[in-house]
């Protein structure tokens, strides 16, 4: 099987992308002309040129040719929180789901019951996850998620332990949520970060969730001393990263940021735009009150 996808992928076409930075721009040329056919672009496909492509990609030759490194994430305001709220989220999420996900036997239910649950109920939660992420936002739907993960891991602890159905009923609830969070995980980060350091930010998110799994069990065996304590500990980490989560610039309908300088003045930008905004809610506010008082 191994050498079957080996072999396959001899078929599969290269980045346009890297081979126009690797001066094979003529085969991105055929490439991305049988694409435009593909998708009923023909006419759009031969308008370009081996001169268009690499004009346009310039400004990325010159990002890729300045190499940025993992501290590049840490050096700015805007990307340093960021990366902070990016990090704690992922944690979280991971710490929770897995943390939620070995305690199965603690809910009294039948093990293989409660494992078809917790499969069955990722289903309408990532779907609900998608709608809330193309409708709503990716910040709502993040924060949104891991919030009432957290709050129905800590309702489950004082829910009795004879009641089994309403406690498992709480716990497929969380998690759904955290499949959710971590389904808009992948998506909001992606588009959190710049190009030039896109991969290094999803791989230090990613680092950060490995490390939230790993670090599930051994909270879990501080319920031999105190049994409300881990599931405190999941529901309250969990709250906290989803109260970081709307500390994040939304994404929705905007465009990828290529450098980490445009992040940083799309950041500002908005923050400006939010400071006018409320101001002339203020002066509204204060004329109407004028007006009022003139009238009485």
């Amino acid at each position: 099987m191994y050498m079957c996808v080996v072999t396959l992928t001899r078929w599969f076409p290269e980045s346009a992308r890297w081979l126009i930075l690797n001066d094979k721009a003529d085969v991105a040329l055929k490439q991305l002309r049988r694409v435009a056919k593909m998708n009923g672009k023909e006419e759009e496909g031969k308008k370009l040129t081996v001169e268009i492509l690499k004009s346009n990609m310039e400004s990325e030759q010159l990002v890729i040719n300045n190499r940025r490194s993992v501290f590049d994430l840490f050096r700015t305001p805007v990307m340093r929180k960021i990366a902070c709220c990016t990090m704690l989220v992922w944690f979280s999420t991971s710490f929770a789901y897995y943390g939620l996900a070995i305690d199965l036997q603690g809910f009294g239910v039948d093990i293989y019951l409660i494992q078809l649950i917790f499969g069955a109920v990722d289903i309408p939660a990532k779907l609900l996850a998608f709608l809330f992420m193309s409708l709503i936002g990716r910040r709502f739907t993040q924060a949104t998620s891991l919030i009432m993960a957290g709050s129905f891991n800590l309702v489950n602890i004082f829910v009795p332990k004879e009641m089994q159905s309403l406690r498992t009923l709480f716990a497929a609830l969380g998690k759904g949520c955290l499949s959710a969070a971590f389904s808009c995980c992948y998506l909001f980060s992606g588009e959190l970060y710049p190009t030039v350091v896109r991969q290094t930010g999803m791989g230090l998110v990613s680092t950060m969730a490995r490390v939230g799994s790993m670090l599930a069990p051994i909270v879990r065996m501080s319920g031999d001393y105190l049994s409300f304590l881990p599931m405190t500990i999941y529901g309250g980490m969990a709250i906290i990263a989803g109260i970081a989560a709307f500390l994040l610039p939304e994404t929705r309908n905007t465009p990828l940021p290529e450098t980490i300088e445009e992040t940083e003045n799309r950041t500002i930008k908005d923050a400006e735009k939010a400071k006018d905004s409320k101001r002339a809610d203020v002066a509204l506010q204060e004329t109407y009150l004028s007006l009022m008082k003139q009238t009485v």
